[in-house]
Order: C-alpha cells, then structure tokens, then sequence
C-alpha cells in the first residue's frame, strides 16, 4: 500500500475517522496500531510476525531493566535485545551478501566454495523498526526513557504506519509521551497535514518518478558512456533519490500531522550544505543523528584523540553505508563519506554552527567571503555528487568505469553516444531545472509547506487545483515504490 495510492488515503481516512469518533486515548492507540498492523501486512503477511517479534522483544526486555536495575542486569538485557534485533537483520538482510562475498574471496584464492544462498525476501522497512526499536531499548538503559509500562503504546511506537516503512527514525521521547493523552483535532492541523502530504507528492510524482528512467537509461549499462551523459545521470540521479525520500518524509509528517502526531523533520535542504559534515546534519536527520548517539558517540566520539576520531568516523559512516543495502558499493559510498569527514576534520572545514564565525570568510571582504562560500558550496556538491555515483552504481568494473568518467570529463557532448535508450533527455533536464530553481526559491522562503499553512482562501484553493491539473497530466502509468523501501 503505497502513500500515492487511494488505498492509503482511505486507510487513513477511516483512521481519522475513528480517533475523532472515539475520544478516549486508549481507544485511539488500539486504532491507530490495528491500522498499522493491516498496513504492513498488505506488503506481505507473514512479516508481521517479524514485526511483533522485535515489538515483544524489545518491551519484555524494557520492562526487565525496570524490574532489576542493576548495571549488571541491565547490560545483559540491553545485549540479548540488541543480539535478537540485529541477528534478524543480519539474517534478512546480510545472509546472502554475506555468503556471496565468501563465495567472491574464494574465487579469488583459486577455491569454490558450495555454500548455497538463503534465498530471504527482504521485509519492508526492516532496518528502520529495528533501529527504532533499538533506540529505545538503549534509551533505557542509559535512563533517559522510562520503560513504558501499556505494551499497545509501546508497539504503536514500534509499528506506527506512516513512519514504518522509511522513517524517519523515531526516539521514545518524541514520540510515546504523545500517546499519553487523548488526541484532538482542529481545522489548521489538518489544513497543515495536507499541504506537507501535497508538496511530498508533488515532489514524488512530477521530479522523482520523471527522472527516473533518465537514470536507469544511463546507469543500466554505463560502459562506454561519454562523461557528459554520466554526469548528467549521477546530478538526475541525487535529484530523484531526494525528491523521493524528502516526499516519502514529506507524506509520513503530513499523514502523523493529520492524526494528530507531531514528527520531526528529515530533511533541511540538504544540497545547500557548505560542507559535508553541513550536508550530514540537512540530510537524512533521522539516520545521521541516530548514528551519531548510539555508535559515533559509544565510539568515543570527539574525545578518542585525532585518530580515535578519524577511525570513528570511518567506523561509523562504513556501518551507516551497509545499512543502506548489503553490497561493496554502499560500504564504499560509507567509507567515502567517512574518509571526506575525516578530512574536514583535520582542515577545519567542517563548517559553521549558527553563531560560528565561518572558517573560509575570516576578516575578507564582503566579494571575497561571498566568493568562498560559493566555492565552498560547489565543492561540496561535486563531493556529494561522486559520493551519489558510489552508491547508485553496482559492480566495480561499472563503478570504476563511472568514477573516470565523472572525474576526467572527456568534453565528448554527442547524443547518439548518450546511451540514454527510451528516456527523452529533455523532459528530464527541464525537470532537473525546473527541481533547482523550485528548490532555491523554498530555500529563500522558508518553505513551501509552510508557505501555504499561511494560505487562505482562494489563494490555497488556487494552489490546490494548480497541484492537481500537474498531478493529474504527468501521473505515472503504474506504481513507482519509494526507493527507500529497498534499505
């Protein structure tokens, strides 16, 4: 059940209706966690089973750290909880790329090893309720979350079905203490719920699932691509992956803010980042902040001297690039992010905090400081860029291939040498265009969504019908998932 499909909007339509109906909070989270329930089951039934597995799991050891305090106690707790969730991830997820790899070494080392492949479907949003339900075990245990007593609110946290299958990650306190109280409902929540769901929509359906196919065409089969065209798939290609995850973001906040939910923001304009450790506290909030609490910092941090840092960083961003998919390009795109923050580090060049005065302007004048943030600026983006080709390609002789290409621009402009098959190139560079000068304007705003929460009248009714004529002419044929969904 997809967020773009009638299916969801009448899922969340009777769910609305329900709360409001029943006004006694209990009643509302018994709703609330039923629907989530029918929503993860209509991707495939039986890993529902999974999905209480991690639930029951995680609270039965919540409620044991409660009952015997002890250090001692405690920590063999947090283990077994962290062992269950991490050994079904691993199973999922890692068998298979891990029997492979063995297969891969061996063929290497002139053997052939016969071990056979799981086979395991991936279960959809695995990563995300298993690192939510892990926060909150270490919560916990560190006694910055109580263990929460009513195992329906609890399993709600776990399982709540606009953020289950791609986010963002929720902490226990952001979200349980809002079940603690009867939910109410009022006209500017849910006019302000639909603008974001609207804008996450737009975002998906007219930029995402359009510059797709440009970037299949190029990346399908990229050996003797000119560099041009292997450009122009790695800037339509980390166009697609923030339109579709910050829509996906984007539809989870409008679909909670309707029923009444508060959920933090994901994403903050990611691609106006002076730096990349800039472009890790805009992008994918939710994962870096959480990589940052529970293993950055367990690491040791800022405090484990200059190596130490450097080691935690590679440590932590190769963790957090597995976690996005089991295959060698996504620890390369890791380890890559890591080692560029690494190197920020050792040069000062991490960028600025607010209040910080930025390292690159110092006492230059105004053309001079303007200058080096715009440098700054287009640095990162071609860092970020290379770091998008990592992740999108699989294969290294592809990987190689590309990463050449894209650094020693061959000047080679021919369309016929493009290799972009069935995908018109125009309609999605207009699009690309069309994506960055948008994207610049609700940079200078503020926002759009909250542009339009200030709306009333015919102006927003206007705005509707403009989002819906757009909608309704370039509304794809069949339905696109979310690329998330795949990690």
């Amino acid at each position: 059940m997809l967020f773009q499909t009638h299916e969801f909007l009448c899922l969340v339509a009777v769910v609305l209706a329900g709360m409001v109906l029943l006004r006694t909070g209990r009643w509302q989270v018994l709703v609330l966690l039923a629907a989530s329930y029918v929503f993860y089951m209509t991707w495939n039934p039986t890993f529902i089973v999974l999905l209480l597995g991690t639930t029951l799991t995680t609270y039965a050891c919540g409620r044991a750290m409660a009952r015997w305090p002890s250090r001692r106690s405690r920590v063999a707790w947090l283990a077994a909880t962290c062992a269950f969730n991490l050994g079904v991830l691993a199973v999922y997820k890692y068998l298979d790329f891990f029997i492979t790899s063995i297969h891969q070494i061996g063929r290497l080392a002139g053997h052939e090893p016969s071990l056979p492949l799981a086979g395991l479907a991936l279960p959809v949003g695995i990563s995300f309720f298993t690192f939510q339900a892990m926060s909150y075990i270490i919560d916990v245990f560190r006694g910055q979350q109580p263990a929460e007593k009513n195992v329906f609110k609890f399993a709600l946290y776990v399982a709540f079905f606009p953020t289950l299958l791609a986010g963002p990650i929720l902490r226990a306190p952001q979200f349980l203490p809002q079940l603690d109280r009867p939910i109410d409902f009022h006209g500017d929540q849910l006019r302000s719920g639909c603008n974001k769901f609207l804008v996450g929509l737009v975002k998906k359906i007219l930029i995402a699932d359009q510059v797709s196919p440009l970037v299949r065409a190029v990346f399908v089969s990229p050996q003797g691509l000119p560099s041009a065209a292997i450009w122009i798939g790695t800037v339509a290609f980390a166009v697609q992956i923030y339109c579709d995850f910050s829509a996906y973001s984007d539809m989870a906040i409008g679909t909670g803010r309707i029923l009444g939910f508060d959920i933090p923001k994901n994403f903050n304009y990611p691609y106006a980042s002076r730096s990349l450790t800039e472009f890790w506290r805009r992008w994918h909030i939710a994962l870096s902040s959480w990589l940052r609490d529970y293993l950055y910092i367990p690491l040791g941090g800022n405090r484990s001297g200059r190596l130490g840092v450097y080691r935690n960083l590679l440590i932590t961003m190769g963790l957090g690039g597995l976690w996005h998919g089991a295959g060698w390009n996504f620890l390369a795109w890791g380890l890559y992010h890591g080692t560029v923050l690494s190197l920020e580090r050792a040069l000062g060049l991490g960028g600025k905090k607010k209040g910080q005065a930025s390292p690159i302007a110092g006492r230059s004048k105004p053309w001079m400081a303007t200058a080096g943030k715009i440098l700054s600026w287009l640095v990162t983006l071609y860092v970020i860029l290379l770091g998008w080709l990592l992740f999108r390609v699989s294969g290294w002789h592809n990987m190689i291939y590309c990463v050449r290409k894209f650094v020693a621009f061959d000047f080679s402009f021919s369309l016929s040498a493009m290799g972009l098959g069935n995908a018109n190139p125009f309609v999605s560079l207009s699009l690309l265009v069309l994506f960055l000068a948008v994207h610049a304007f609700s940079y200078r705003i503020g926002g759009i969504a909250d542009r339009m929460d200030r709306l009333r009248g015919w102006r927003l009714w206007l705005v509707y019908l403009a989002a819906i004529f757009c909608l309704a002419a370039m509304w794809p044929t069949g339905r696109t998932a979310f690329i998330y969904f795949q990690f």
